[in-house]
């Protein structure tokens, strides 16, 4: 049953793969009572193989009720009724908040290594993204090259999401972001292509192409646009939750950005 605030969790359950990453790379081993189902897909998680050695759960009630829990980790997007419950019975629940950027990120880190006291393991895994993802590049916005993410069923990544804070991260310019687009959006082709961007990314779940959705980004039209290089995928599970994973994001990003060296770039794109 839940233990005072102040002690140290020793049973904690997460329910969701955003908490149960962010729970394995800051808990003891002995902290951990449970991660979720989806900690072991690798295609989702970072911490696949470290999440095999815990007992998994489906967040359903009776699952967590059973494991005895004194900390239940969640996120604002898990199912409010099986929050409400666990609650009430009363277990307790803390919920990761959403985080769309790398100051969120950094706060997230703190607020779970202070539920589980481990404080100093989050400072330094705070140190470790924010010495990888380096100064904020100064490059004037007209000297930066343009980009944009184009996903299966032709949704794009506007502002105050993970993929336009890499692209920012990285010395991009985000195309999407820059015409007002708000969250993830469905764009079409025709209109992508006006925005003359210098290179696309894209983001799949396994990269395979074989889904009617991921059939559009093999347009013809894309190809001429991108002078016949490929869509590079930065996989899935970098933007599914976030955590220090968006380190790896931009790293990818800026190595692509790299290849572009000496590049113009190009005119305001039309609206």
């Amino acid at each position: 049953m839940p233990l005072a605030a102040a002690e140290r969790p020793q049973r904690v359950v997460s329910i969701n793969l955003c908490s149960d990453q962010l729970l394995l790379m800051l808990a003891d081993a002995d902290q951990v009572a449970s991660v979720s189902q989806l900690a072991l897909e690798p295609l989702s998680s970072f911490v696949a193989k470290q999440a095999q050695g815990y007992p998994i759960n489906h967040a359903r009630a009776e699952e967590v009720i059973a494991l005895q829990p004194d900390l239940v980790l969640a996120t604002s997007h898990d199912n409010p009724r099986l929050l409400t419950t666990l609650t009430n019975l009363g277990y307790r629940v803390e919920k990761l908040p959403p985080a769309n950027d790398l100051r969120q990120i950094i706060r997230n880190i703190r607020q779970l290594a202070a539920l589980l006291q481990q404080s100093a393991r989050g400072e330094a895994l705070i140190h470790t993204l924010q010495q990888r993802i380096g100064d904020t590049d100064e490059t004037s916005p007209e000297l930066r090259p343009t980009t944009l993410f184009y996903q299966p069923r032709g949704y794009t990544s506007g502002q105050q999401t993970l993929q336009d804070e890499a692209l920012r991260l990285a010395g991009w310019r985000n195309l999407a972001a820059e015409q007002g687009i708000q969250g993830y959006a469905q764009v079409d082709l025709e209109r992508l292509l006006r925005w003359q961007p210098q290179r696309i990314f894209t983001s799949t779940y396994d990269g395979s192409g074989n889904s009617l959705a991921e059939r559009q980004l093999l347009h013809p039209a894309l190809s001429r646009q991108l002078a016949g290089q490929p869509l590079q995928n930065i996989p899935y599970r970098y933007w599914i939750c976030p955590g220090p994973m968006l380190a790896d994001a931009v790293d990818l990003l800026r190595r692509a950005r790299e290849g572009l060296q000496g590049s113009p770039a190009t005119k305001a794109p039309e609206r």
